[in-house]
């Protein structure tokens, strides 16, 4: 009834448009701070203690998951990256892509890139909704840091099972 990758666009779409979303709210968030914050820096140090890593490269890992799922697209879904290409050939498009090392260590990079930033905005998002109770904050860290886990292992597993020849 519907062409095979009917739906799999209208996923696309709506994943652009909550990335488009996503990245307009990290601007309006960063302008605000800019402005709260006056053109100065703040008058005391920053107690690096409180504030981990993820949250100080949250910004350029946006930017690095940015270019890289430009790359992926490239690559994986239009083809340009990738010699091998073969449109709707999937399995043996990302065999062919995650052999070439350098396409796997970029793969892995991202992955680092996206746990931290997975980390922090979920870390976030129970700040947003609330969840600001001194009694919870190893259990929002817990959560937190299960969630960008699960993401990066079952991610850089696919990348590891290719790249040493598990997956062939």
């Amino acid at each position: 009834l519907v062409p095979r990758t009917s739906i799999l666009w209208l996923f696309r779409i709506g994943l652009i448009a909550l990335f488009g979303i996503h990245i307009y709210a990290a601007a309006e968030l960063t302008t605000r701070n800019l402005k709260a914050r006056g053109r100065g820096r703040y008058d005391h140090k920053r107690d690096y203690e409180a504030v981990n890593y993820a949250n100080r490269t949250m910004r350029w890992g946006g930017v690095i998951i940015l270019l890289f799922l430009l790359f992926h697209i490239a690559d994986l879904t239009l083809g340009g990256a990738n010699a091998e290409f073969v449109r709707g050939d999937v399995y043996n498009n990302v065999v062919a892509s995650l052999t070439r090392p350098a396409v796997a260590l970029l793969y892995l990079v991202a992955q680092f890139a996206l746990a931290f930033h997975i980390y922090h905005g979920a870390w976030s998002l129970f700040q947003s909704l609330g969840s600001v109770n001194a009694r919870y904050k190893d259990l929002r860290r817990a959560l937190a840091v299960a969630f960008a886990a699960t993401v990066f292992i079952g991610n850089t597993a696919i990348v590891l099972a290719v790249a040493t020849g598990y997956i062939s």
